[in-house]
C-alpha cells in the first residue's frame, strides 16, 4: 500500500521537518506533499530543503504566493496526489511509528472499505500553547481526539454530526483518492472546520471503517500560534461555526437524504439554543421556534438557506 501525505504549510518553519521526517518513516508513505500557503516566516526555505534532501518530498505553491487557507492547500495537495490513498498531516503536528500498520490491514482485507479513521493524541509543545488551549475549553491535552466506539460505516456520518461519540482529527484519516469523486474537494470558503466538514462529507458518501481508536497514531501539537485554539469574540466562534454548518447543509441539500438533513438541522438548533452568545437574550418571552430562528438571522447571511431549514423543521 502507497499512500500520498499532503501537510499544509503556514508559519510552521520550526516544525514541518518533524512532521516531514515523520512521514518518511512510515513504509507506506510513497510522497510528502508540502502545501506552502504564503508564510510570513521562512517556512517556505524550509520546504524547498526538505525537498532538496528527501527525493520522495515534493513542494508546491498557491499561485504569486498566495495564502489562501487550508482547505485550498489540502485541494492543491490533494490534486498534485500520485497514489491511491491519501492522508493529511498537519505542519505541527508528527505520526507515530506504525501509522498506518492497522489501516493497512483493514483496508486489504475489506473489500468495500475506503476509508479507515483512527485516534490522535495531543502533544504540549509550550506553556502558551497549553493556556490558550485551556482558555479556549476544549478537551483536556491527556485525552485522544477520536470517537470513542466503532461505528457501522452507515452510520459514522449522522455519529459525528450529533456529536454524541466524539469527533475525528485529519491527522487520524486515511482515504482512497476516488472518494473525491464522491465528496467534493474541501470547502475554500471555510477558514475554520474545513477540515471536519470534509471528513463528515466522505463518512456520508463513503464506507469509512474504524482503526486504532483507543491509541493514537499521530500526535497534534499544542503551541501558542494553534490557529484554532486563538482567542475569539463569542460573536465570532458562533459565526465560525455556523458558517460551518450552513456550508455542510447545503452541501446536503444535493448529495443526502432527508434524514440526514434533519439531522444537521437539528444539531444547529442544538447548538444555537445552547451557545453562551445567548446567555443574555431573554428568552423565556419567545417560543422556541423563534428563538432559534432569531439566533441564526442575527449572523448568518444565508436567509434562503434559512428559511428551507425552518420550513424543514416545521414539516418534521
Amino acid at each position: 500500500m502507497q499512500v500520498s501525505v499532503i501537510t499544509p504549510v503556514y508559519n510552521a518553519a520550526s516544525f514541518v521537518t518533524k512532521a516531514v521526517e515523520s512521514a518518511l518513516e512510515q513504509p507506506e508513505t510513497a510522497e510528502v506533499i508540502l502545501v506552502e500557503d504564503g508564510s510570513p516566516d521562512n517556512s517556505l526555505e524550509v520546504c524547498q530543503q526538505l525537498a532538496a534532501k528527501y527525493d520522495r518530498v515534493r513542494v508546491f505553491c498557491h499561485p504569486n504566493g498566495e495564502n489562501r487557507g487550508a482547505g485550498a492547500s489540502r485541494n492543491l495537495g490533494m490534486q498534485k496526489s500520485s497514489c491511491e490513498n491519501i492522508a493529511f498531516l498537519d505542519a505541527d503536528d508528527f505520526f507515530l511509528p506504525g501509522r498506518f500498520s492497522k489501516a493497512k490491514e483493514i483496508l486489504q482485507s475489506i473489500p468495500d472499505c475506503e476509508g479507515v479513521y483512527e485516534a490522535i493524541g495531543i502533544h504540549v509543545w509550550d506553556d502558551a500553547g497549553l493556556q490558550r488551549w485551556t482558555k479556549s475549553k476544549r478537551q483536556p491535552v491527556d485525552q485522544l481526539i477520536t470517537i470513542r466506539k466503532p461505528v457501522e460505516p452507515e452510520q459514522l456520518g449522522a455519529a459525528l454530526i450529533s456529536g454524541k461519540f466524539g469527533s475525528l482529527s485529519p491527522d487520524g484519516l486515511i482515504f482512497k483518492k476516488s472518494v473525491l469523486d464522491k465528496s467534493g474537494f474541501m470547502s475554500e470558503e471555510l477558514r475554520l472546520h474545513q477540515d471536519t466538514e470534509f471528513i463528515i462529507r466522505c463518512s456520508l458518501v463513503a464506507k469509512l471503517y474504524p482503526g486504532k481508536l483507543d491509541e493514537a497514531v499521530a500526535m497534534g501539537r499544542v503551541h501558542g500560534n494553534n490557529r484554532f485554539s486563538a482567542p475569539r469574540s463569542q460573536a465570532q466562534e458562533y459565526k465560525n461555526r455556523m458558517l460551518f454548518w450552513m456550508t455542510l447543509y447545503r452541501w446536503s441539500k444535493k448529495n443526502s437524504t432527508p434524514n440526514i438533513q434533519k439531522e444537521i438541522r437539528n444539531s444547529i438548533v442544538r447548538y444555537t439554543k445552547s451557545h453562551k452568545y445567548f446567555k443574555r437574550f431573554p428568552l423565556q418571552y419567545f417560543p422556541t421556534r423563534l428563538v432559534w430562528a432569531s439566533r441564526l438571522l442575527r449572523l448568518i447571511n444565508y436567509p434562503r438557506v434559512i428559511l428551507d431549514m425552518l420550513k424543514g423543521q416545521n414539516r418534521s
